[in-house]
Formats: structure tokens, sequence, C-alpha cells
């Protein structure tokens, strides 16, 4: 199994004062997740930008004419 096929396990620990109210720990938790959506979007984009690029600069196989 490869290490990006399992599951991270993610925590939220708080303090125990009333400093992080569940309003602010749901605004950083949505944050948070909208900016590794952001970087996992970026990266399948580069991605597939890269498999383009190179299967247009491969040639055909077969006899030269």
């Amino acid at each position: 199994m490869d290490a990006r096929d399992r599951q991270a396990r993610i925590e939220i620990i708080l303090p125990d004062d009333d400093a992080a109210t569940p309003y602010v720990t749901d605004a950083s938790v949505l944050r948070l997740a909208r900016l590794i959506g952001r970087q996992m979007a970026r990266e399948d984009y580069e991605r597939q930008k890269r498999s383009q690029h190179r299967t247009r600069r491969q040639p055909a196989p077969g006899p030269k004419s």
C-alpha cells in the first residue's frame, strides 16, 4: 500500500478556555480544508498538463514516410 492511499487521521485539539468558540473552530477547519483542496486541484492540473505535454512530444510509432 502506498503512503498516498492511506487516510490521514486528523485530531482537533481545542484549548480548555472559551477562547475557541465552535464558530471560530468551524471557520478555521473550513479555511484549512479549502486551502488543501486548492492545493490538490493545482497539483492535479499540473499533472494533467505534464501528461498532455508528454503525449504531444512523443512521435507516433511506425515507419517514417
